[in-house]
């Protein structure tokens, strides 16, 4: 973390790097640089990535079955620049454009029956190239700890030819944090992902992971919209050692009115903090959580989950 230039208000920027290799050759390195110029009101964010993995896929909607055959491996380079400027609308804090570039291959299906049956798109991989624009109104207090105030964000990406697939992703992220008792936070989020009729399945909204009903492996359900709700209650104890409390629903579907009460997926849980940047307030995290239908996962990470 660091500071571009010493003003009063600008905030802290940042570049994560992460790199890991596992024993059956699985790997993945990326970059993450979130740079802050110019009063806040420019702002660059590049994600890169460039991984081989294995990755599970349970088939589309929110009712699939666990099989036994759902892992593949594939390979993937990912790279996105946004730039976030000053309001092209009156009414949002920063408007960003964005470019995003993808290249997925699928090295090797397994058996996984959805992938071998090649009238699933994306079943051999294949390149998109989009352009996109958001919208952000960001008041948070901070930005790694938030105590106080709201954030939301509205991407739109289209990914037009010559993408190998052609097809448009909406996003909408809100989140509202409030300070209730001393050390105390209550954090809410709400977040909408809808995906185009042609987009290949990789690139449909997942359930699960790191920070949206967590205790479900990341694409556990996937389906072309996505609704999630989530709350957490985060607490210190003492002065670099907290605690958190959360739990959420939410789910998939081919369409938005096909959410019911009937399928919808739960998530609960809790995890512990430890404060090592007592400056920018950056917590090293680890959540235990539990999903719906036996699913659970354990989840360690920098910064809170939203």
């Amino acid at each position: 973390m660091f500071y571009t230039k010493e003003t009063k208000n600008l905030r802290p920027s940042k570049v994560g790097f992460g790199a890991h290799y596992t024993t059956n050759k699985q790997y993945k390195f990326s970059l993450k640089p979130s740079i802050y110029f110019n009063s806040n009101n420019l702002v660059v964010n590049m994600p890169m990535s460039f991984g081989y993995t294995l990755d599970k896929f349970w088939g589309i909607g929110n009712s699939s079955a666990e099989t036994g055959t759902e892992e593949f491996f594939r390979q993937d380079i990912n790279i996105q620049l946004e730039i976030q400027v000053p309001p092209l609308l009156f009414f949002s804090d920063r408007s960003g454009f964005i470019i995003d570039y993808k290249n997925t291959a699928i090295v090797d299906s397994k058996e996984n029956q959805y992938i071998l049956d090649e009238s699933i798109n994306g079943f051999d991989g294949g390149d998109i190239f989009g352009l996109g624009l958001n919208l952000i109104w960001d008041r948070r207090d901070n930005l790694f700890y938030p105590t106080s105030g709201h954030y939301q964000y509205i991407k739109f990406i289209v990914y037009p030819e010559p993408s190998d697939y052609v097809f448009s992703t909406f996003e909408l992220d809100v989140r509202y944090y409030k300070t209730l008792l001393k050390n105390q936070v209550l954090a809410t989020n709400l977040y909408i992902k809808s995906v185009g009729s042609n987009a290949p399945f990789y690139e449909l909204p997942a359930l699960g992971g790191q920070q949206r009903l967590r205790g479900y492996f990341e694409g556990r359900y996937r389906d072309r919209n996505y609704v999630a709700f989530q709350m957490e209650l985060r607490q210190y104890f003492s002065k670099r050692f907290g605690f958190v409390a959360f739990g959420g629903f939410g789910d998939v579907g081919e369409e938005l009115t096909d959410l019911n009460l009937k399928s919808l997926k739960y998530s609960a849980g809790g995890g512990l903090r430890y404060l090592f940047n007592t400056k920018e307030n950056v917590n090293l995290r680890m959540d235990v959580a539990v999903g719906r239908d036996g699913n659970a996962g354990i989840y360690f990470g920098i910064e809170e989950a939203f």
